[in-house]
């Protein structure tokens, strides 16, 4: 395999070991840069994990996942968004990553072209080098108010670009696309022969403004170019579990099927039926959750556009705050080394969704309105 110059450390990497160091050393650290939900997976999951491994769920299944759980998926997209993707038509992988990496390797050869759109999940690139090393890929920053610049978009297209990965609720703005939005992406989809779209929907559930989420998987006249990407982790805090799954045709995912089989064999057995459980029992600890972002959300936007060198704009969806530090003449980098270093303020650095965004740095919601406070207190104060 040829490693590109993209597949490389993840650029908060120094920043996490120098906070590790500081609390191995007694200091205190306050993090913002938590990538999970700050709740308990629900129990319901867990016992049913545990009855798993009492039944003997121990050993190989089907690589493309228990018939139960692609059924269950397959009820839960036509109850929310009126989809009709049939459990030939779905497949687990060990993680939603895991089933990027395999869309991207079934769909790509070399030559083609990817568009991106920054800021973008870290691991995008690097995954598009490994799928293909000799593919390429463009990326295309969002309009300042974090909207999708469609029309920017229509000019990269070329008779190459195979494929377009779009990550909504976007992680780290937390912004929809709105309908009009929605339905401009299926008809650039529809109107460019060779062009597919890998729809990277891990949030979708974690929205907690009035503004309604559009999953493309409701969009049957895509369905034949279309990838939709999710799973658990986010939703139900099953970071932990590397469980995940894609929606497609069932040509594509026969191919997606191959892939799995010769990589990983199959998903965990035991954690595909945990994750059954979610189908046979209400997700009530969604709304609760889905308030409390909301409370964060509303907080943490009013104090940060009330300090002078700091603003952002109010997200939706997901569970994180993008933040312009244009005002500091810092970078991403410097500014979170800065609070690093004389505040033990750990947040997550904007370079490392893009370098049009070396302006911005990522504030985790999962956090308590508490450690949020105590930090705010202290960005108010800073002493550059």
């Amino acid at each position: 395999m040829r490693f590109s110059k993209e597949v490389k450390e993840s650029p908060t990497l120094k920043l996490g070991e120098l906070a590790r160091k500081k609390q191995k050393e007694g200091e205190k650290i306050i993090s913002l840069a938590l990538g999970e939900p700050d709740f308990k997976t629900p129990q319901y999951i867990i016992e049913a994990t545990k009855k798993a491994l009492d039944e003997g769920y121990t050993h190989y299944s089907t690589p493309q996942g228990l018939i139960e759980l692609r059924e269950g998926i397959s009820k839960h997209f036509k109850s929310k968004y009126n989809a009709n993707y049939s459990s030939d038509e779905i497949i687990i992988f060990p993680g939603a990553k895991a089933a990027i990496f395999a869309s991207l390797s079934v769909l790509l050869k070399p030559g083609d072209e990817v568009i991106i759109i920054s800021p973008y999940y870290v691991s995008y690139p690097p995954m598009i080098k490994l799928s293909e090393y000799e593919s390429k890929f463009h990326v295309i920053p969002l309009n300042d108010d974090f909207t999708l610049p469609i029309n920017q978009i229509k000019k990269k297209i070329n008779d190459n670009t195979k494929v377009l990965i779009l990550n909504y609720p976007n992680n780290p703005t937390g912004q929809l696309l709105t309908l009009k939005e929605t339905e401009e992406v299926v008809k650039l989809v529809k109107d460019n022969k060779n062009l597919h779209l890998i729809s990277d929907e891990i949030y979708d559930e974690l929205t907690f403004t009035n503004k309604k989420f559009y999953s493309f998987s409701s969009f049957n006249e895509i369905k034949d170019k279309l990838i939709v990407i999710n799973g658990y982790s986010k939703t139900y805090a099953m970071t932990g579990f590397r469980i995940g799954y894609a929606l497609s045709n069932k040509e594509t995912v026969k191919k997606l099927n191959l892939f799995n089989q010769n990589t990983n064999t199959n998903t965990n057995t035991f954690v595909q039926k945990g994750a059954v459980s979610i189908y046979e029992n209400e997700n009530t600890h969604l709304k609760d959750y889905n308030n409390l972002l909301n409370e964060r959300c509303k907080y943490l936007h009013k104090a940060i556009n009330e300090i002078e060198y700091l603003s952002g704009i109010k997200p939706d969806g997901g569970f994180y705050y993008f933040v312009n530090i244009e005002k500091t003449n810092m970078t991403s980098l410097e500014f979170s080394n800065f609070l690093i270093e004389n505040y033990g303020i750990v947040l997550t650095p904007g370079i490392a969704f893009g370098k049009d965004f070396d302006k911005f740095v990522r504030i985790s919601l999962s956090i308590d309105i508490e450690t949020m406070k105590e930090a705010i207190n202290i960005l108010k104060n800073l002493k550059f």
